[in-house]
């Protein structure tokens, strides 16, 4: 059997799209890795880093806080600590909420530290995740009425 060159370049174009199509299916396909809360994730880790004159260590686990009451506030949360880059509030305080299974328990009352607001507590004693919740109060008790940044470590 003889083919013509025809034959054979036709082919030839058959196998090589073959192969480009293969190839762009299987990147298509390839699943792209989540997203994770990291250090290196936070565009603005370094500017709260520098406002609160914070040395992080590179191995501490580090969420960012995000704004769900249309402002613009922000912040980071570790193992045993909060920044908040967040305006002084006319009434009332921050108040820091950890929630785990549908419970809630309050860290207490963020402070006024340089470049913005902190709390330091205890390691959380739970497993992660753990959502945290910062909070805009008018009462200290044991009921959120504002919520302000939301994060989960």
């Amino acid at each position: 059997m003889k083919y013509s060159k025809r034959d054979v370049l036709i082919g030839l174009i058959f196998i090589i799209l073959l192969v480009v199509a293969s190839l762009v299916y299987k990147k298509i396909k390839t699943p792209k890795p989540l997203e994770d809360d990291s250090v290196n994730n936070i565009s603005f880790l370094e500017e709260i880093k520098n406002d609160f004159s914070y040395d992080m260590p590179d191995d501490i686990k580090v969420a960012e806080l995000k704004d769900v009451a249309g402002g613009d506030g922000r912040g980071i949360v570790t193992e045993t600590e909060i920044l908040a880059d967040l305006i002084d509030p006319e009434v009332g305080f921050y108040q820091v909420w950890v929630e785990k299974d549908g419970e809630y328990a309050s860290l207490g009352k963020m402070r006024v530290a340089k470049g913005g607001w902190m709390i330091e507590y205890e390691k959380v004693d739970s497993q992660l995740p753990v959502k945290f919740i910062v909070s805009l109060e008018k009462t200290f008790d044991n009921k959120i009425e504002t919520k302000i940044l939301e994060g989960t470590l």
